[in-house]
């Protein structure tokens, strides 16, 4: 979206994805506070309910992105008490999920995320973004480790703020078919006896805030929590009770084949100007699905 689209839609107003049902809401929060669970179970627990939310709350299949997009609630300052954060309450945080099927399984994703130069893969930053590996960078790719943590130096442009700063994101392999955390004993490591169902998190979040270049446009606090889910039939299965948000006759679940992917982001920003949220929220919408768009494009070229 360019500036002159921007300041047109601040004239006549845009409609913002609908309100998240509390379901989903909870659900990607918990996924996001047990991103970095000592106890994989816990995670791979949120991620089952945040895949049947996924496609209970939107069709996956359709398009455009804003009828694949859903606005949570904001987190609360307790979900952001394990990390390091801007002082400010959460309650100013805006927040939008976008969610769309992939054709690549869940291992051609991680090439990308490999990646020093995310510039090819990030088109709301075209010019700048590089990514340092802090952890993991030698034995994540082949899952000899969970954990894959990286920071990110970037410059975030889009059509209402260009703004140069630091992401911290971590990445994490999980085993969805993992027990149940009430089924583990205290004290005793989850073991899943059958075959595994491998799945990817990825969670990002900001340490301070950020100016931009003419210092009349900040951002705040900013965090996400990512999934890659397979479509692979093991998953969510519609059952006759299911019934999807507001009604929707859609069908899709876990048996569409190559994977499902959603971005939940949360983010706090000045923009020196009285901009409507709703902009906000939709253009922060549509630089997600560019990214999941040019990142699918980036693996079908490999």
């Amino acid at each position: 979206m360019n500036r002159f689209l921007c300041l047109a839609l601040l004239v006549v107003g845009c409609a913002p994805p609908p309100p998240a049902n509390p379901e989903f809401s909870d659900a990607a929060a918990f996924a996001f506070i047990e991103f970095d669970s000592e106890r994989p179970e816990d995670l791979a627990f949120a991620l089952r309910s945040l895949e049947q939310q996924l496609y209970l709350s939107v069709d996956v299949e359709t398009d455009p992105s804003v009828d694949r997009a859903v606005s949570p609630r904001a987190l609360t300052d307790e979900d952001l008490e394990t990390l390091e954060h801007p002082d400010r309450p959460a309650a100013g945080l805006l927040g939008v999920g976008v969610i769309k099927p992939s054709l690549h399984e869940v291992a051609d994703h991680s090439g990308y995320i490999l990646l020093d130069d995310q510039v090819p893969v990030e088109p709301s930053s075209p010019d700048h973004y590089n990514r340092t590996f802090v952890e993991g960078r030698d034995c994540w790719p082949t899952q000899d480790c969970e954990f894959l943590r990286t920071d990110n130096d970037l410059t975030k442009d889009n059509a209402l703020l260009t703004i140069t700063y630091r992401l911290f994101k971590d990445y994490r392999w999980i085993d969805l078919n993992l027990p149940d955390p009430a089924d583990v004993p205290a004290g005793e490591v989850a073991v899943n006896d059958g075959a595994p169902r491998w799945a990817l998190a990825g969670r990002s979040w900001t340490t301070e805030e950020a100016f931009g270049e003419q210092g009349n446009t900040v951002i705040q606090q900013s965090y996400s929590i990512e999934v890659w889910l397979p479509r692979d039939g093991a998953g969510y299965l519609r059952s006759p009770e299911d019934v999807n948000e507001d009604g929707g006759e859609w069908t899709a679940d876990s048996t569409g084949g190559g994977l499902l992917r959603a971005m939940v982001l949360w983010a706090e920003t000045d923009l020196g100007a009285d901009v409507d949220d709703n902009l906000v929220i939709n253009v922060t919408r549509g630089g997600i699905d560019d990214i999941f768009d040019v990142q699918e494009v980036w693996m079908d070229e490999q």
